[in-house]
């Protein structure tokens, strides 16, 4: 056994002599510049140990060298990399040998441990490759750096300038499809945003060659952040309008309208559309004509055609004898069930570009109040209408759609002729104008309706005590209608407005009364206004802060509270009517908000505030009527619920008035 021992550590001795010669061996060829053999020599001696450093160190040598024959950094740096990885298995004998390489080959001495004279080397080496690298313009060569080194120093330097290399080989091709293909996969490149902008012009100047409204559109959807969006759009319209010219009809002209409400050519496709309206509708020419045929066909798309046809003449009629003044009216409808006036409406916004319109009506002279439901498209046309009711008056106040596209409506139901004999009715219809539930809920007054993304249902109003007066009083019900809490607070007043706050909270305006909530009906904290301020309704921000409007002594008050119950600003301002109740708010744009009131002589007063400041920076009065309610579509176009004997639909391009 002792003779195995001796004769093992007697070749172990003999291996390490004979590596330590051939290393000595290939640093003094490499002294002479021998590429040939000391490659040689070196390539033997790693082929035999692949981590020894000294031959790593001495095959880095070589091929950084640019006088080698062999000269390619690439591969230089591999070496260097082994060679990192295995520097403290450097052997005595090794260092010996690399520093009398040193030695006899730096033109001047420097006095450094020979460790870090290879280190020195080895960063030359690396800064070499970089430098060749940003030189070479050679995208095989830096893609080959890439996958070969991902934790390369300058890893990134080289990503920028393959990149760049990419975005030259891109300009020369020229084409859509070459930045598409640029922009997929180098996403973080520099030049991102100009490959972007040569792929739109590209694709814009492709699309205009077409010249064709789904050529455009294509375009539109795709690039909607281009330079030339705008110039599509225009240009599409163009066409657009060009291709219903050829059709000429109605409905040609009504889908341009509808689909291109903002294009140059609305008004001239305006001035066509009504001579044909017109010539259309001087075959029925009276309203008596109109209520004849929808009388005698209460169904079908004949009975739609005359019914929308009528509500849109008796809306321009309206508009006609109005105050309303307005150069960005798009339409106005006005809506009787049979000849009967429609009143107290609310309206709500559904999915699809559809409305529901909640009124009180009669379906002849002789009957009591019902609820009339009409279901809109985004031009105001009706789209089904159906009318609920007991055998007594029944009258609408409030309607909220949910997250399933629901609607739930709150009305008051009579149970007999006596005017005190009412309670409160709450039922749900879905989209179609099909019943989901309905239930009573006794007798107290309900001011607000809302739900939350739960479909949770909350209302807010007041119950009267013979002895105490109003008392607030909020209910919550779940979505199928079952009572989650409910509260009559001793406070005297009316709940007027809710809302839910940015953090999932409620936020309960009274007339003088102000608190959040948690959804378990547990106040978070409370506001009181002054004895003489009170609130009518109240809007949340964009950025979720709370604007009050109401009254203090005959003058508008508005006030901003943050979410945290602290407030920001208290404005007031005398208007020429002194009496005037708010009848609906509403954060119509990024820092405004749009204040809806009526007035005791049959006016209505618009009043646009700065959210930030509380400063008004406009106001209108429309003469004729009072707001029963208001909201802005998916394309921020204002509409108003306006009654006047009839309810009247106005929806106005853009918010201002």
């Amino acid at each position: 056994m002792r003779k195995i021992i001796f004769i093992f550590l007697s070749c172990l001795c003999c291996y390490h002599i004979a590596c330590a010669q051939n290393t000595r061996k290939g640093f003094k060829l490499l002294e002479k510049l021998d590429y040939d053999k000391a490659l040689s020599v070196l390539e033997e001696l790693r082929n035999a140990e692949p981590q020894n450093p000294a031959a790593n160190f001495g095959l880095a040598l070589i091929y950084s060298d640019d006088q080698s024959p062999y000269f390619n950094l690439v591969s230089a740096w591999q070496y260097c990399r082994i060679l990192q990885e295995n520097m403290e298995n450097l052997a005595q004998d090794d260092l010996e040998i690399i520093g009398e390489y040193f030695v006899n080959t730096e033109k001047r001495s420097i006095p450094r441990p020979v460790k870090k004279k290879i280190e020195y080397a080895v960063g030359t080496i690396e800064a070499h490759l970089i430098k060749y690298i940003r030189e070479e313009n050679n995208l095989a060569l830096t893609n080959e750096v890439l996958e070969k080194y991902p934790d390369f120093r300058y890893y990134n330097n080289v990503v920028h300038i393959r990149n760049q290399l990419e975005f030259r080989k891109v300009e020369k091709m020229n084409t859509v499809e070459a930045y598409i293909e640029f922009i997929e996969k180098f996403p973080d490149a520099a030049q991102i945003e100009k490959a972007i902008r040569y792929r739109n012009k590209l694709a814009f100047e492709k699309a205009a060659q077409i010249n064709t409204v789904e050529a455009y559109n294509d375009y539109i959807r795709q690039y909607p952040d281009a330079e030339e969006y705008n110039l599509a759009l225009k240009n599409r319209n163009a066409a657009a309008f060009s291709k219903a010219r050829s059709v000429h009809t109605m409905q040609a002209y009504e889908d341009y309208i509808r689909r291109y409400p903002g294009s140059l050519e609305v008004a001239e496709a305006k001035l066509l559309q009504k001579q044909l309206l017109y010539e259309y509708a001087r075959k029925i020419k009276t309203l008596e004509a109109y209520n004849e045929f929808i009388s005698k066909y209460p169904e079908g798309q004949q009975y739609l055609d005359i019914f929308n046809l009528k509500s849109l003449d008796l809306g321009m009629k309206y508009l006609s004898s109005s105050s309303i003044t307005s150069s960005n009216i798009q339409w106005v409808r006005s809506f009787d069930l049979g000849g009967q006036p429609a009143t107290n409406g609310t309206l709500e916004s559904l999915e699809g570009d559809h409305f529901m319109m909640v009124t009180t009506s009669r379906k002849n002279d002789t009957s009591n109040t019902d609820l009339w439901l009409l279901c809109l498209d985004d031009q105001g046309k009706m789209i089904w209408n159906k009318t609920l009711g007991g055998i007594f008056d029944d009258q609408v106040h409030n309607a909220a759609v949910n997250r399933k596209n629901e609607v739930v409506i709150t009305a008051n139901s009579w149970t007999g002729p006596d005017p005190a004999a009412y309670e409160v009715w709450l039922f749900k219809q879905d989209p179609e104008g099909r019943n989901v539930w309905s239930q009573r809920l006794d007798k107290w007054t309900v001011n607000t309706l809302i739900t939350d993304d739960k479909n949770n249902i909350l209302m807010g109003g007041y119950e009267l005590n013979d002895s105490l007066g109003k008392n607030y009083r909020i209910m919550v019900l779940n979505d199928a209608g079952r009572k989650l809490w409910n509260r009559v607070y001793s406070g005297t007043g009316e709940v007027m407005w809710l809302g839910i706050t940015v953090d999932k909270a409620i936020l309960v305006v009274g007339d003088s009364w102000i608190c959040k909530m948690d959804e378990r009906g547990y106040i978070q904290w409370e506001y009181i206004p002054t004895s003489l301020c009170v609130y009518h309704s109240a809007t949340i921000t964009e950025k979720g802060d709370c604007i009050l409007g109401g009254i203090h002594e005959n003058r508008l008050v508005l006030t901003k509270i943050s979410m945290d119950g602290k407030k920001s600003w208290d404005k007031q301002y005398a208007l020429a009517d002194s009496t005037f109740l708010v009848r609906k708010m509403l954060t119509v744009d990024t820092g405004r908000t749009l204040l809806l009131a009526n007035d005791q002589h049959g006016g209505i007063e618009m009043i646009w505030i700065q959210n930030q400041t509380g400063e008004m920076l406009k106001k209108t009065r429309l003469e004729n009527g009072k707001i029963n309610d208001a909201l802005t579509d998916d394309l921020n176009n204002l509409w108003l619920l306006i009654e006047d004997e009839n309810s009247i639909l106005v929806r106005n391009a853009g918010v201002d008035f």
